[in-house]
């Protein structure tokens, strides 16, 4: 018998592009999906309408929702128009001037979407409110007062086969918990089209204040995350759950991982870390993907079309030697590196497997450290500046340029790629990073994502 989907609706399911690596398969359906409502305007019997909708997600009856259905929660009418977050603006606030708030909540089920209504009057911005209204902490800022907030703003709990879709740009916003979403374990799960911001917690020492938390703890297989907007959190904007997960053939694409929030004291920084500039007391290394755990070697880490930075330690850190946690069989395709702090791409542990295919990495301050231990590939790939470590094992390389700094291994050609913008100074600032345009009129090679502006409107052409 073929199961029902079941789909807690923001709105319609949109499964990774058709470029993409992998992408999760959902049972046929031979029925309408059981549709069930969330809107703080009903009055909360049976979720069926609008009209009898659960008041909030924390009061969704868990025990009616079965395999295939779909929840939709109703953004109101009030979309939040910035879009990522700036921290440099008291207005518009997702969940306080705009947006419909709802409190963090835990799923309870498998195989179901969770969408923002597209219905109008419905189709605002959801918002995911941990209960921490006050920005984290700076590096070294000598106090600070706020709640603590949710553990976790969307625990999927182990689950497997859900969707979780914000049906445009930023459409579900995560703030204010001390961990933004956690999988748990669950594999073929999609998140799609949620921005999250400003989820961890503040620690205090002697010498100030510093953060921990992160985005989204990762954990489960075949796992997909698409359109994210991912930045700000308290260290790492994806980390793998401490409880440790196989993370195997999962697919990060059409993502931004960084910060928009500058250190108010050091130019360049990001709020939560100060290693660049060397005025680090002890704060958060706040990586764009960190896998330390499990510590068993793992294969087939998609990415795809992703900016990292600006405003990170390590960009793409997907093996680590403290915990033997490695990851064989990675591709890295048409994705933008924007000046990491420390390492663009790094792994401790010698790798395999691992092909890049026409990547920009702009590195004034870091580099691309990639040990091997057999064969891996790169080609059409663009490298300004930084440092440059791939001993041991072999490569394939085609079409590479590389202009200052380490050279590129194999044969890449010595070519200034002449992009139409450069920011200026060895710490450039976040906000000229974000407006740097790397396209090149010297060579084809590199990404098609020349800015960081270039995703957000891939994003959207991809949800048009």
């Amino acid at each position: 018998m073929v199961a029902r989907s079941v789909t807690i609706l923001l709105a319609a399911v949109l499964l990774p592009p058709a470029t993409a690596s992998t992408s999760a398969i959902w049972p046929a359906s031979d029925a309408s999906p059981a549709v069930f409502y969330v809107s703080p305007y009903g009055n909360g019997t049976d979720g069926l309408s609008w009209a009898t909708a659960w008041r909030d997600t924390s009061r969704i009856d868990w025990s009616v929702i079965t395999q295939g259905s779909h929840i939709e929660l109703d953004g109101g009418t009030s979309t939040c128009s910035v879009s990522p977050y700036d921290f440099r603006r008291t207005s518009p606030n997702p969940g306080v001037t705009c947006g419909q708030r709802y409190h963090p909540f835990s799923v309870q089920s498998s195989d179901i979407t969770i969408e923002r209504s597209a219905a109008a009057g419905h189709d605002g911005t959801v918002v995911i409110d941990g209960g921490r209204d006050i920005p984290l902490p700076n590096c070294g800022q000598a106090s600070y007062s706020a709640p603590g907030g949710a553990k976790v703003g969307i625990d999927l709990n182990g689950h497997s086969g859900v969707v979780i879709n914000g049906m445009a740009r930023s459409g579900i916003i995560v703030r204010g918990a001390q961990n933004g979403l956690r999988m748990r374990g669950g594999g073929h799960n999609t998140l799609r089209n949620v921005e999250i911001f400003d989820n961890g917690y503040a620690i205090r020492h002697s010498w100030g204040y510093s953060t921990d938390g992160n985005g989204v703890l990762m954990g489960g297989v075949s796992n997909s995350y698409g359109r994210l907007l991912v930045h700000d959190n308290g260290q790492d904007e994806f980390h793998s759950d401490p409880a440790g997960y196989d993370e195997s053939w999962s697919w990060v694409g059409n993502s931004w991982f960084g910060a928009m929030r500058e250190h108010p004291d050091y130019p360049g920084e990001p709020f939560n870390d100060l290693q660049a500039s060397g005025h680090d007391p002890g704060c958060a290394h706040a990586d764009g993907i960190q896998i330390f755990a499990p510590s068993t070697t793992m294969r087939g880490l998609k990415i795809g079309h992703d900016v990292f930075g600006p405003g990170l330690n390590q960009g793409l850190y997907p093996s680590d030697g403290g915990t033997g946690a490695t990851f064989n069989d990675v591709t890295i395709k048409d994705s933008l590196f924007l000046d990491v702090a420390s390492h663009n791409i790094m792994t401790d542990n010698r790798v395999h497997g691992w092909n890049f295919s026409y990547d920009t990495i702009f590195a004034t301050q870091g580099g691309v450290e990639i040990p091997g231990n057999g064969s891996n590939a790169m080609t059409h790939v663009i490298k300004y500046g930084g440092y440059v470590y791939t001993a041991g094992g072999s490569w394939t390389t085609s079409g590479n340029i590389w202009y200052r700094g380490d050279p590129l291994p194999g044969g890449a050609a010595h070519l200034n790629p002449e992009f139409t913008s450069l920011p200026a100074g060895t710490l450039p600032s976040l906000a000229s990073l974000r407006m740097a345009n790397l396209s090149s009129s010297a060579t084809v090679s590199g990404s098609t994502l020349h800015s960081w502006s270039d995703l957000l409107a891939r994003i959207d052409s991809l949800n048009g």
